[in-house]
């Protein structure tokens, strides 16, 4: 929720973010899902350089999805601008994505729900260990852990462990050795 969040509020504040993208793995791509997460992502980051070259200062967040029906991951993007089809093709088509991208202009209001709605088809569950699954450019404050950035928008909460105790009725200070997944389960050994 944090992720899907970030991208409305990323949207709100920058409303010229509403070319959507998609970019497919292709058929060169190898036959593992493992590996072809690890493709499509050396895919994204030489046609980010590619992009970077022709369009200085050019804007984006991303989201990985899985799979479409013939289990071929691909990633959905949010760019700040226009970029043409055929160029973005071409270039798509040189560093070994394939020829085909999908762009399209999305109403500014609902450009995070176009991104997010992957988000909510189980589109981040499978992933291999260690595959990115978001990621913006260095000008996009993208932070799910952080919501609203640096701006005090977050809410500041104080968090502390506590037990309650039968004995004295309670809720009583507490450390995190205080609990156990199985109380039957003896602890660890100690390292």
């Amino acid at each position: 929720m944090g992720l899907i969040e970030e991208i409305e509020r990323i949207t709100q504040e920058r409303p010229e973010m509403r070319r959507f993208l998609t970019l497919t793995v292709d058929a060169r791509a190898p036959a593992s899902k493992e590996r072809k997460h690890e493709y499509i992502t050396d895919r994204w980051n030489a046609l980010r350089t590619e992009l970077r070259d022709r369009y200085p200062n050019l804007s984006y967040l991303w989201v990985r999805h899985e799979g479409d029906e013939r289990d071929r991951p691909h990633l959905h993007l949010l760019v700040d601008r226009y970029l043409p089809q055929q160029e973005l093709s071409r270039l798509s088509e040189r560093v070994g994505l394939g020829s085909i991208v999908d762009i399209r202009r999305v109403d500014a209001r609902n450009a995070a729900h176009y991104i997010s709605a992957y988000l909510g088809r189980g589109a981040l569950s499978f992933l291999p260990d260690g595959s990115r699954r978001y990621g913006s450019s260095a000008d996009v404050d993208l932070d799910p852990r952080d919501p609203g950035g640096d701006d005090g928008g977050a809410l500041e909460e104080e968090w502390s462990l506590v037990a309650w105790d039968p004995i004295v009725e309670g809720w009583v200070s507490s450390t995190s050795g205080d609990f156990r997944r199985n109380p039957d389960r003896p602890d660890p050994p100690p390292d």
